[in-house]
This record gives C-alpha cells, structure tokens and sequence, in this order.
C-alpha cells in the first residue's frame, strides 16, 4: 500500500562541488514544460491503491519554481491518489526566500519546510562552495517562523576539510537561535564525479583526521542532546514527534511512488529508479512512455536483507529474528531492547562498517516478513 511520494525538482541556480543528485543549472527545459512531464508521469501510476500520508518536494532547488506550479503537481496527486498527506516538505535554499512566496507554499499545505543551510559559520560555507551568506540563512530562518512555520528543518554538513570541534560549537550556537524541530547532519563525502571528489582523489583536499572527526562527532551529538534533539536515524535528529514522516517510510521499508527524472520507488517488492537525464526524461514522456530505467524484483530473501540494512540504521533498530547468526564479537557494538537490536551510540560511526559485517553472515535462508 503505497504511503508516501517524492517529486524530484531538478533546478539549481548553482551546483554544489559536493552534490551527486542530479541537478541543473540555466537549462534549456522551462519549469512549465517540467511540470506538465511530471503530470503525465503522475498519471501513469493512478489507481493504485494506497492511503498516501506524505508528499516530498525535494532536488535540486523545489523552492525555485513558483507556487502554481507546485499547486498542479498536488492537484494531480490529488486526482490521482487518495491522498491524505499529514506532513509536505518542501527543499529550499537560503537565498530562495521569497515572503510572499512562502506563504503560498503554506497556503498549498506545505508544512515541512528542509532548508539546505549547511553551515553556520563562513568558514564552513567557503569550504563547502555555497554562494549563500548568513545573512541568507538568518533571512530565511526569520522569515519562515513569522510566516507560522513550525516543522523546520536544517540541513549541516560536517567533516569538512580543516573542520575543528571548535567550529562544531558555533554550529549548535547559532541552531539555538532559532526554534528549530529537526536536524539532519551528514558527514561530507567526497562522490567520485563530483569537483570534491576528483580534488580529493587528487590530494589537493582531504577531511581532517579521524581522530578530530570522532571529536567533531561527539561535539555535535551532545550538543544536539543538550538542545532538546533526539538522534532517531544515524544523521537524523529531531525533537519528540517532529521525525521526518516521509523519510521514515524509506527506512521502514514501506511503499512509496517517485515522481520526476532520476526519482526512485519502491512498490509491490519492486524498486524502480528513472532515467537521471534530463533530455530522455523529457522526450519518453513526450512518447507517452514511462520514464523507467532501472527495474529490480525483490524476494523475500532480498527484502529481508534490505530491511536490515534499513532498520539499523533508526536508534530503534531492527527486530532480532530478522538477523542471521552473528558471532560473538559483534555483539560488543550491538545492543538488544524490546526484541529489537540496534547500533550503540558510541558505534555509530562504524554503522557502515558494522552493517556490512552483520550481512556477511547473512544466511540464505529467508525468514517470514511480517
């Protein structure tokens, strides 16, 4: 039963050096010509059953297009779905705001606003290649408050090249301004294809050491503890009861639709992922084709080990019988509670680490999902 979409809005007014979604700048596709491509999509998938209960605009830069567009989009969800959605996010960028742009947004029912501010010092915005200022970051974060926001979110990226604990705590200093629900912190990675990635590879960049990047980590998870935010996913935070709805529907491995070019589902045991050209997206919609590239059919011995990969990583784990034996070593990283075994907090920098160990010892023998 299908429970969530995501619409993927491909429009940037620059590219980040460490972004790997697919996202465009100064393109030839008007945000009309989009919206209508995205509309024929919508209507290949109608009918399906489900209750759909969140709706998430992210890219790209959402915030970019103008809130008609946005409204034809909810309309043919709408139309299409039964759609009763209790949370709608929208991606933004500082720099985007726009007043009386934003309360249309809410006007449309938006009510989860995920702001990219990815640093709060210029030291962190320079390093990273964002063009915002924070005089962007505090316009936007003012602004959307008066505006009657209260689901906000804040995106950091931490671990950047010559990051000190230090600057963790200006961080969370300046998070405390503002009454702030939800915090997504992502340590940097440096994609392959990206210009961060190729000046990495070139030893012209580098992370700081590990030592200062466990400092950095703990600097930050404390802080966010002191500040009243629960750690619910490995770089998920929140206060009680503002967990990201729809981003739990992945992790929960529940049925969700993608809409839009590079736009991923999950569907009847089935992931399906879009073309991440644009151009093709645009013409197989033109051709009355789905816009489909990759197709995969999970079984039940594969949908298990999705949702250990899944579950491990939430604060509240993944229910025991689900995993294979495991020796005893492992168990010094792991914690059991209420039938549910989960990373240690103190672990959780080796999350990727200790989940590619527990599915070595992924038995093929599949236990029932329930």
């Amino acid at each position: 039963m299908i429970r969530g979409i995501y619409v993927h809005i491909p429009f940037c007014t620059y590219k980040c050096p460490y972004c790997d979604f697919m996202s465009v700048v100064n393109s030839e596709i008007s945000h009309e010509d989009y919206i209508k491509a995205l509309k024929k999509e919508i209507n290949f998938y109608k009918g399906l059953k489900g209750e759909v209960e969140t709706l998430y605009f992210g890219g790209g830069t959402p915030s970019l297009l103008e809130p008609k567009h946005l409204e034809e989009v909810i309309k043919e969800i709408d139309k299409n779905f039964n759609f009763r959605p209790s949370e709608i996010t929208i991606e933004c960028n500082p720099e985007t705001f726009e007043r009386e742009k934003f309360r249309e947004f809410k006007n449309l029912g938006i009510d989860r606003v995920s702001v990219g501010v990815q640093s709060f010092t210029d030291k962190g915005l320079k390093a990273l290649g964002r063009k915002h200022t924070l005089r962007d970051v505090y316009t936007f974060l003012e602004g959307v408050f008066e505006l009657g926001y209260e689901n906000v979110n804040v995106d950091l990226i931490w671990g950047y090249p010559s990051q000190t604990p230090k600057d963790a705590e200006k961080e969370l200093r300046e998070l405390e301004k503002f009454p702030i629900k939800h915090v997504s912190a992502y340590l940097l990675t440096f994609y392959e294809d990206t210009p961060m990635g190729i000046s990495y590879r070139r030893g012209e960049i580098s992370p700081p050491e590990e030592d200062t990047i466990v400092k950095i980590h703990d600097t930050l998870s404390e802080g966010l503890r002191d500040l009243g935010f629960e750690r619910y996913e490995i770089s998920n935070w929140a206060k009680r009861g503002y967990e990201c709805r729809h981003n739990l529907l992945y992790w929960e491995l529940e049925e969700f639709l993608g809409f839009g070019v590079s736009a991923w589902g999950f569907y009847k045991g089935r992931r399906y992922g879009n073309t991440r050209n644009l151009y093709k997206y645009m013409k197989l919609l033109r051709e009355g084709k789905k816009p489909v590239e990759y197709n995969l059919s999970l079984d039940e011995s594969e949908l298990r080990k999705e949702r250990i990969i899944l579950n491990l990583r939430l604060r509240k784990g993944v229910r025991k019988e689900l995993l294979p034996d495991i020796p005893e070593y492992l168990w010094e990283f792991l914690e059991e509670e209420e039938g549910r075994v989960k990373i240690k907090e103190e672990h959780i920098l080796l999350s990727n680490e200790l989940i590619s160990e527990i599915l070595r010892f992924y038995d093929l023998n599949p236990k029932k999902m329930e």
